[in-house]
């Protein structure tokens, strides 16, 4: 192994070009990056660059691109000090977070970051995000997949994007930062996981696709908006968004039925609160406890990204209703305070 760094870049803002359509992923990033940091990189670790082919908007993200990134990582994982994964900012915390799952507490720092405008346009973020995870990657494993972003470095499987427009894309609104970079790195923590950290084990990870879905509570919810989820031989599995400290309406009967239903042809539903801050409190408040009654699973302060990606990465490993109901309370890797 040598002390090289590996970026890994699946596509997103930080590499994109002007086109006749719009901003675009467009090969060639190894070259663009030493252009726009220049003599920059003098007093950063040497590294490679791997493309993913084809390239991809992080919109069109789907299960199958979380393997081929894993599988990368892995195929990688013995010839390089640490890893960067530069993706699209639109889904990044769902990757981040399924990383997290899969990776477990690895011995490497992988770090996931990107930029609101692309490198080598006038004020990129890109510049500085890439140069910080640059420095943070060469020092010893923080001890899961973390994200980097405005000089910030975050858990992984606890970040949210909040603003489509702000350098700050992405807050960890239910945990501490891990570190913040100034003049000064200032890691705010111990390394998590210090004394368990390992490479990952090799597998093959094939997701289900189409089989979680997401169903945010409004006032009102139609049957419609959900009926489809019964239905569906496909889908395994169902986030519930609900109000609050995790409310749902428990006048709306069509609503109670369908959940009810879940649970009676053993698809999972997991209950996780709208608000970013916070988390549910599931039955204290009468509008909540029938989820209790009703067996649905509390996420407590998990995102709805970790939410999403943990149910995904049970299923990939074989897990049935019953294993997932069983297991669903502990935490794999620091995804919610238990």
């Amino acid at each position: 192994m040598t002390d090289k760094l590996l970026i890994i870049y699946t596509g997103g803002t930080i590499g994109m070009v002007p086109t006749e359509q719009g901003l675009a992923p467009a090969a060639g990033l190894a070259s663009r990056i030493q252009e726009t940091l220049g003599d920059s990189l003098n007093g950063l670790p040497e590294f490679d660059v791997i493309e993913l082919n084809p390239l991809i908007d992080s919109s069109n993200i789907t299960p199958s691109h979380w393997s081929k990134i894993y599988d990368t990582l892995q195929q990688n994982w013995s010839a390089y000090a640490g890893f960067i994964v530069l993706h699209g900012t639109d889904t990044l915390a769902y990757t981040a977070s399924v990383l997290s799952y899969m990776l477990g507490a690895c011995d490497k720092n992988v770090i996931i970051t990107g930029s609101q405008i692309p490198l080598g346009m006038s004020r990129s973020d890109g510049i500085s995000n890439l140069e910080a995870a640059l420095a943070i990657a060469a020092e010893e494993s923080f001890g899961m997949a973390t994200v980097l972003f405005h000089h910030t470095l975050m858990q992984g499987n606890r970040v949210t994007k909040f603003s489509s427009h702000d350098f700050a894309a992405f807050q960890s609104f239910n945990a501490e930062p891990l570190a913040k970079l100034s003049i000064h790195k200032n890691f705010i923590g111990t390394q998590l996981n210090a004394h368990r950290t390992a490479a990952p084990k090799a597998r093959d990870y094939e997701f289900l696709q189409n089989s979680v879905g997401v169903l945010p509570l409004y006032p009102s919810l139609p049957k419609c908006a959900y009926q489809g989820f019964l239905e569906d031989a496909q889908c395994k599995a169902v986030i519930l968004q609900t109000y609050g400290a995790g409310n749902i309406a428990d006048s709306n009967q069509d609503l109670v039925e369908f959940l009810e239903a879940m649970q009676a042809r053993k698809k999972v539903v997991i209950n996780v609160t709208q608000c970013a801050h916070g988390g549910t409190s599931q039955g204290a408040y009468a509008a909540g406890s029938l989820l209790n009654r009703l067996s649905i699973l509390d996420g407590k302060d998990i995102t709805l990204e970790a939410a999403f990606t943990k149910v995904h990465w049970l299923l990939a490993q074989g897990y049935g209703f019953e294993e997932i109901q069983a297991n669903w309370s502990q935490s794999v890797i620091g995804e919610v305070n238990e």
